[in-house]
């Protein structure tokens, strides 16, 4: 399993094919030209922590999903998440910023088959994690130990914050140049990968664990799919050829609804 980091350069392809394009459409994550694009979308967790899928809440108001729908469409709910209709389904938060671990898995087992053997990937990592840079946006909670004094205690806590603190990765990383591709706040440390990293991603190990977050951007080296998680959003969407697409959309363990360059996500209504 492997990974290197990468100049900013190699996503350029990426900010130029999508400057100028409608941030609401799905062009503006995916450059045109793309056979077929898909959304895939990420699950609800219930108050079990058990994953609920979208047309399960739509089922539940007789909601039909369209592919431009956000899920607090499909739930009725309003954009701070909080009821908006009489029907609105509560019984869960808003879904996961990420696919979880074994969609990932599944839906990597796809762009593994769908890329020629021995290619490398190109994978985005946001820059807004905090543990890529460490520093004080880390902070951490230790009860104290009552075998030691006041003083042993603040000593070991501020150890332990040090060590949580520091940065998971060199200046090779942190000085060079994002990938920035507008709205300030859309901006990504690029690495190439193997396909073992690709489905089973691993950036550092620090103080809090393994940091395991999927990959915010991936494409193949030739570019012949590419897909886009912004942050935050309810969705990954992959544009590619349309074998790929097609597999997706039949996936038992995705769920995914196909959408057009030119969909305005959010604007359903």
């Amino acid at each position: 399993m492997q990974f290197s980091h990468l100049s900013a350069k190699h996503g350029a392809w990426i900010s130029a094919a999508c400057a100028s394009a409608d941030p609401s459409t799905v062009v503006a994550q995916i450059p045109h030209g793309y056979e077929r694009y898909v959304r895939i979308l990420h699950p609800a967790l219930d108050e079990d922590d058990q994953l609920v899928r979208w047309d399960a809440v739509a089922r539940s108001r007789n909601h039909i999903i369209t592919a431009a729908d956000l899920f607090e469409t499909v739930a009725g709910l309003d954009a701070q998440g909080n009821p908006a209709t009489e029907d609105a389904w509560v019984d869960s938060d808003l879904p996961l910023d990420q696919l979880p671990e074994e969609q990932w898995q599944a839906l990597a087992a796809e762009l593994i088959k769908a890329t020629p053997n021995e290619q490398k990937y190109v994978l985005g990592l946001w820059a807004g994690y905090a543990f890529i840079e460490g520093g004080e946006r880390i902070q951490i909670e230790r009860e104290p130990d009552p075998a030691l004094s006041e003083e042993e205690n603040q000593r070991v806590y501020e150890l332990a914050l040090a060590e949580a603190q520091k940065p998971a990765f060199g200046p090779e990383v942190l000085d060079a140049e994002q990938l920035e591709l507008g709205g300030g706040y859309r901006n990504y440390h690029l690495f190439e990968a193997d396909a073992q990293f690709l489905a089973q991603p691993q950036w550092a190990a620090t103080a809090d664990g393994a940091q395991r977050q999927r990959p915010a951007l991936a494409f193949a080296a030739d570019h012949q799919w590419m897909l886009s998680t912004e942050p935050f959003d309810d969705c990954t969407i992959l544009g590619g050829p349309a074998a790929l697409i097609e597999a997706i959309l039949n996936h038992p363990q995705l769920e995914a609804i196909e959408v057009g360059q030119f969909t305005r996500i959010g604007h359903s209504n």
